[in-house]
């Protein structure tokens, strides 16, 4: 079987390598793209055996129910649900080097989640450290949103970037007011548009800074997640 378990690996891999990519590049990933990687489900018929039903079950439910609720509430994207899907079926059961235990029996969808949770609030923690000192004078919740997830940067950045989102709203008569998140639905060159259009008209001054939000990439993250998981497994059981 360790032939077909190496496959599996293998192409999971393959599967998020190549989506986290089009992530980056593009924060979309074509749906005909997960229909390609869709016989990756295969794997469960290999892995069925070595789970614990209960645990497997309770694992896939929870990420799904959690990825699911985040795609309605437009938190995340279609393509981060996708990939979930087709990585939790097709690793029911893994083996990682370290700690196997919950892995072999089910957990490792769970386990993914977890770690590429992990590395998205050390993300946030980084920004936070980066960010803090320029909110001062706004309100305590106001401050903590902005250092862990917007970034400070002049209007001339913002207009020649992609995938940042404004929490800093100026509309066209110049009146501005900050927002503490964004959709996923929005459209990046809306906003540059807007902007650009009110440097011309000398409503907004290029060297101006405004809190802006990146579309996060969370395939890179569940990506890392999937690596560590092979690695180290859950250090308990």
């Amino acid at each position: 079987m360790l032939p077909i378990y190496l496959l599996q690996v293998l192409l999971s891999v393959v599967m998020l390598l190549h989506t986290s990519i089009l992530d980056l590049r593009y924060r979309e990933v074509d749906p005909k793209i997960w229909l390609i990687y869709s016989p990756l489900i295969a794997f469960l018929y290999f892995d069925i055996h070595e789970v614990n039903l209960f645990i497997y079950l309770y694992s896939i439910v929870a990420v799904l129910a959690v990825f699911f609720g985040f795609y309605v509430i437009s938190f995340m994207g279609g393509a981060d649900l996708f990939a979930i899907i087709i990585l939790g079926l097709a690793n029911a059961s893994v083996h990682p080097l370290l700690f196997s235990g919950l892995s072999q029996q089910g957990m490792e969808p769970l386990i993914v989640v977890l770690y590429s949770s992990v590395l998205i609030v050390l993300s946030g923690i980084i920004n936070f450290a980066r960010n803090f000192k320029y909110t001062s004078g706004l309100p305590l919740g106001t401050r903590l949103v902005l250092s862990f997830t917007a970034r400070r940067i002049k209007v001339k950045q913002f207009l020649r970037s992609k995938f940042l989102f404004p929490l800093t709203e100026i509309d066209e008569s110049g009146s501005e007011s900050l927002r503490m998140g964004f959709s996923v639905d929005e459209d990046d060159s809306h906003w540059r548009d807007l902007y650009a259009k009110l440097v011309r008209e000398g409503k907004l001054e290029e060297e101006r800074y405004i809190w802006v939000a990146w579309g996060v990439p969370v395939l890179p993250f569940i990506l890392l997640g999937y690596l560590i998981s092979l690695v180290i497994g859950l250090p308990f059981s």
